[in-house]
This record gives structure tokens, C-alpha cells and sequence, in this order.
């Protein structure tokens, strides 16, 4: 009779510890919020923002968008922003993944990011890097990492960036190489 006593009282307190640990995993300490998941998730989407006077800042397509609960910054699977110019033409960004952070004053793209002037405003420029960071309330994007910039018979290589799609200004940092191809 003793050892079923025991048996029992094991039993009982390995559920009681189990049920426990099931309990805790389903409520984290730090309220409430689940830090494995997304809180929302946005499939096949476009987003235009406006800026402050209601003129297009820019539009956002993208097939995801999630937004992490713990830090509230949105994760971006193969962004394309259109940037528009002061003239209204855009300029396309790609990139493989993006980053917003919380307080939404900038963008990060990484990884294949490229951006294409608007078509209508020539010369066409190519801008290719692994990382840039886009400033859409001012219409400037910024870099550290290693640049190419083509144009019709021109392909420009440096470290660091500077654009102002306004303007239509792009400014290489620091070790340029040119290469000039005269066009016939």
C-alpha cells in the first residue's frame, strides 16, 4: 500500500509540473506577447503613404510584411518601393528583405538592393548594393557599402552613397573608380 501512495503522489506532482511548464510556454512573462510569432502578417499588399501636406511619399508593394510585436519593427520579404521625384516621376528600389524600425523614420534594405531612376528622366541610372538605407520623408537614401552606378557609357564603383531623389543627385563617398565608354 505504500509504495502505491508514492507512486501516486509522483504521478501527481510530474502532471502538476508539466501542466506547468505547458502553462508557462502559452504565457510568457513579458506581457503577454508571444515572441515567436508575428502580431500581423501582410501577403501580396501595396501601401501608399502620404506625407504631411497628403502628396504620395512613396508606395510600397511587397508579397510579406510582418510586424514583430516585441520591438514593433516590420520585417520586408523582397520590397519594391516607388519613390516619386519632385516632378512626379518614380524611381524604383528593390532589395531581397527590408527593415522598418518602430518609430518608421527610415527603411533598411538589404541583400540585391538595386534602384532604377524614372524612366522619363534621363539619363537612366542604376544604383546596385548590398545595403541602403532610405530616408522617405526627405527623399534621400544612404549607404556605407560598396556601390555601382551605370549609366549609358559610365560605370562608377565606390564605397558609400549619398542620393537625393529629388534632385536627381547620386554622390559616391570615397575609393571611386570611373570607367567611361564613349557611346557612338
Amino acid at each position: 500500500m505504500r509504495l502505491r501512495r508514492w507512486l501516486t503522489l509522483g504521478l501527481l506532482a510530474a502532471a502538476i509540473a508539466s501542466g506547468w511548464s505547458i502553462w508557462m510556454r502559452a504565457h510568457p512573462d513579458d506581457g503577454g506577447v508571444l515572441l515567436a510569432r508575428p502580431d500581423y502578417v501582410l501577403r501580396d499588399f501595396e501601401v501608399v503613404s502620404l506625407d504631411k501636406q497628403g502628396k504620395e511619399a512613396f508606395t510600397l508593394l511587397g508579397p510579406e510584411l510582418q510586424r514583430n510585436p516585441a520591438d514593433r519593427t516590420l520585417a520586408l520579404a523582397t520590397p519594391r518601393f516607388l519613390v516619386p521625384d519632385r516632378e512626379g516621376r518614380y524611381w524604383d528600389v528593390r532589395a531581397q528583405r527590408g527593415l522598418v524600425p518602430a518609430d518608421g523614420s527610415r527603411i533598411e534594405l538589404h541583400d540585391d538592393v538595386l534602384a532604377t531612376s524614372p524612366p522619363q528622366a534621363p539619363p537612366p541610372t542604376r544604383i546596385a548594393t548590398d545595403h541602403l538605407a532610405l530616408d522617405l520623408n526627405r527623399n534621400l537614401a544612404s549607404t556605407s557599402a560598396d556601390v555601382t552606378i551605370t549609366r549609358p557609357g559610365l560605370t562608377m564603383q565606390g564605397k558609400g552613397l549619398e542620393a537625393d531623389f529629388d534632385h536627381q543627385q547620386v554622390s559616391l563617398l570615397s575609393q571611386v573608380r570611373t570607367r567611361y565608354v564613349p557611346q557612338h
